[in-house]
C-alpha cells in the first residue's frame, strides 16, 4: 500500500493536500501550454455559412489525446495514432477495431501516419 512507507508525522490528510497541490501544478502548466481538447476549440470557430460540422460517431479505444488520423483508399478503414503510442485501424462503418497495435517506436509518439 502506498500508505506503508509514511513517516510518523504523515497522514492521509497531508498526502491528499500534497495530490492536490499536485493536480493543482498539473492544470498551470497545461493553461500555460493552450492545452485543449477539440470539443472545447470547435465551440469558439464561427459555423461556416451552410457547413455546420457535428459528431457522427465517437471511436473510443485509446486512452491518450489523438494526434494524427487518415482514411485508407478503399473509404471505408481509418487509422489512428496518439499519445499512448498506439495505432488503431478502424472500420468506419461498424466503429469496430480491425487492429490495433503499439507503435514501431517507442521513445516518440507517432505524430504523423498514412495508409496505402
Amino acid at each position: 500500500m502506498a500508505t506503508d512507507g509514511l513517516h510518523e508525522n504523515e497522514t492521509l490528510a497531508s498526502l491528499k493536500s500534497e495530490a492536490e497541490s499536485l493536480k493543482g501544478k498539473l492544470e498551470e502548466e497545461r493553461a500555460k501550454l493552450h492545452d485543449v481538447e477539440l470539443h472545447q476549440v470547435a465551440e469558439r470557430v464561427e459555423a461556416l455559412g451552410q457547413f455546420v460540422m457535428k459528431t457522427r460517431r465517437t471511436l473510443k479505444g485509446h486512452g491518450n489525446k489523438v494526434l494524427c488520423m487518415d482514411w485508407c483508399k478503399d473509404k471505408r478503414r481509418i487509422v489512428s495514432s496518439s499519445q499512448d503510442g498506439k495505432v488503431i485501424v478502424w472500420d468506419s462503418f461498424t466503429t469496430n477495431k480491425v487492429r490495433r497495435r503499439p507503435a514501431w517506436f517507442t521513445v516518440l509518439w507517432p505524430s504523423c501516419l498514412a495508409l496505402s
